[in-house]
């Protein structure tokens, strides 16, 4: 028989966590219009708390010139580990209930197997202390999940040199300090070395394809403004970048109504005669109507006559 306590198989750390993790899904889910955004919410809580929890063990390396020895691993170390593989349980069981096209195999599945992995192999040696350092990781994630959230957060700029920065460049020192300070820190053991090692390459793909991102951007064409159209004397329509203007209205009017009168049907042979002359009657009474309706002209002498207001409010 195994003697194995329940504390030993469920860390009350991990029980907590993902207990608080599902209670929080729950209330900023309705919050949420989109599936998208609800994808986003447990990522966003577990990178600003990884994120914060590192800044002391952060601070103490740089001060420290790169120096591991005095950090030390400590309860609150090792919970910081169980909250983060609590994320990652949450993640997928929400994931699959609520938002599983969001959940692919590479970023989902994968990715999330390997550091429940990761984190429990690291407390279980004793060097929960290192992943907690590691965890300053989780700031452009946290910046690139509140973009998520809301599209008034997102910065292409904050997010590529916050990659930049620490998964590129600190995790390049972070892996040079842990095989150099192993026999201080790791027992001699170049294992939390060759994990950053291994973990390197993942970090430096997603930040090729954030490159290609910004290229692919810059050489997309700019949107260019709606053009309006207006038609010309000829029946085609003129397409102008700058927005259409109505013209003076008397002027052009006046001059529509001149070319109308101007306008002349060409005779037809025989039985269009009749037709031709019944339309021609038409054109004087048409631009008389035409006048009246817009208060060019007086109406014909004896009839009413027209007040300003009465014009104006008619146009």
């Amino acid at each position: 028989m195994f003697d194995v306590s329940i504390e030993d198989a469920i860390p009350p750390a991990f029980l907590y966590s993902f207990l608080a993790l599902i209670t929080a899904y729950h209330v900023f889910a309705p919050l949420c219009s989109t599936v998208k955004q609800r994808s986003w919410i447990l990522t966003t809580i577990s990178s600003a708390a990884m994120s914060l929890t590192s800044l002391p063990l952060f601070v103490h390396y740089l001060s420290s010139g790169g120096d591991l020895t005095g950090i030390r691993s400590t309860p609150w170390t090792e919970s910081t580990g169980r909250f983060f593989q609590a994320y990652l349980v949450t993640d997928l069981l929400m994931g699959v209930t609520y938002y599983r096209s969001k959940v692919n195999l590479l970023t989902g599945w994968i990715h999330h197997s390997l550091y429940i992995a990761i984190v429990e192999y690291t407390c279980r040696m004793g060097w929960s202390h290192l992943f907690a350092l590691c965890a300053v990781m989780e700031v452009p994630t946290f910046v690139l999940a509140m973009g998520s959230l809301n599209s008034r957060f997102r910065s292409d700029v904050v997010f590529a040199l916050s990659f930049l920065a620490t998964r590129i460049v600190l995790h390049v020192f972070l892996c040079a300090s842990m095989v150099a300070s192993r026999h201080h820190v790791t027992n001699d053991s170049y294992g939390p070395g060759l994990l950053m090692i291994c973990i390197f390459p993942l970090h430096a793909f997603w930040f090729y394809g954030c490159l290609k991102g910004f290229v692919k951007r810059a050489k997309s064409p700019k949107p260019q403004p709606v053009s309006q159209g207006t038609v010309t004397t000829s029946g085609f329509i003129s397409l102008r970048a700058r927005p259409w203007t109505l013209p003076r209205r008397r002027g052009t009017l006046r001059q529509a109504v001149r070319a109308w009168d101007r306008l002349e049907i060409r005779k037809a042979a025989g039985r269009f005669g009749d037709v031709q002359r019944r339309l021609r009657a038409s054109l004087p009474a048409a631009r008389e109507h035409v006048y009246a309706y817009v208060g060019l002209e007086r109406p014909p002498s004896g009839g009413p006559q027209q007040t300003g207001a009465e014009t104006e409010t008619s146009f």
